[in-house]
């Protein structure tokens, strides 16, 4: 987030918030917010969240936008299926779980075109170690090829869905008015969100997933974006671009280029001896 336009007094508290030093000038302050969001990820914007019982999770489906992939589904669902695959932010604002049964889920962010779907960095070490595409490049397992063969899938053990509480930079303007990066014409608020939670074998405590907003201060309005997990399908083949065209080390990034509407698969930019 650009902490920049708030005020020094509300860099100060939010700083004391995080357990980090409130000491320097404005412009010090706002770099030291700033490092902290990219360094910790969302641990450092998140002040709460709480798990959707039963009914309130059903609620959902009656104010949902999961943008046309279908109703959300009881997060119970996911619960022993195993991931072989996924597939995020590409061409849309989603997280696709393709599993070893043969169905797939997909966690949507709705149908803003500037917001995307992001992980709680544990769930994001977790799942490197399956064969993913993500923002339209194709990542092969950071496992060695001799153990990514002898182990498929990795277990979702827990799932659920809850609110999040988040802090959020919020511009003074009024709806219709240009925004302002000007020290003072924001301040430090917070936001409500919906996020999937998922506990994955080798995993000690749930983790989450999250929607934002790309460019929150621009917009004026919301940062953080409710995600929805929609009902299991079996009409979703699992994507043919996987590891068996991955002649490359563990890691690698081979980029998948959208051209006359077939993907095709380009020279491959992985890490080099």
């Amino acid at each position: 987030m650009n902490y920049y336009p708030c005020p020094i007094g509300e860099l100060r508290l939010e700083l004391q918030r995080r357990g980090l030093a409130a000491n320097g000038t404005h412009d010090e302050l706002s770099e030291v917010l700033e490092k902290d969001d990219k360094d910790r990820g969302a641990e450092t914007t998140t002040i709460t969240t709480i798990e959707l019982n039963p009914q309130e999770q059903r609620n959902l489906n009656l104010a949902s936008d999961t943008a046309g992939f279908g109703q959300i589904a009881p997060a119970g669902l996911l619960v022993n299926e195993r991931i072989v695959y996924w597939n995020m932010n590409t061409f849309f604002p989603s997280l696709q779980l393709f599993f070893e049964s043969g169905l797939s889920c997909t966690i949507s962010a709705g149908r803003r075109s500037d917001s995307i779907v992001c992980l709680d960095p544990i769930l994001r070490f977790r799942l490197t170690d399956c064969t993913h595409e993500e923002d339209g490049g194709l990542v092969k397992t950071l496992r060695p090829d001799k153990f990514a063969r002898s182990v498929v899938g990795i277990t979702i053990k827990e799932a659920t869905i809850a609110n999040r509480i988040s802090i959020a930079v919020k511009s003074r303007a009024q709806p219709g008015d240009a925004p302002s990066t000007h020290r003072g014409e924001a301040i430090i608020g917070q936001e409500e969100h919906t996020v999937v939670g998922l506990r994955l074998e080798g995993m000690a405590e749930m983790a989450y997933v999250y929607g934002r907003v790309k460019d929150s201060f621009l917009d004026q309005h919301r940062l953080w974006v409710d995600v929805r997990p929609t009902g299991l399908r079996e009409d979703v083949p699992l994507p043919s671009l996987v590891s068996s065209q991955l002649k490359a080390e563990s890691g690698a990034r081979i980029p998948i280029v959208l051209k006359e509407s077939q993907i095709s698969v380009v020279k491959n930019t992985g890490p080099k001896e």
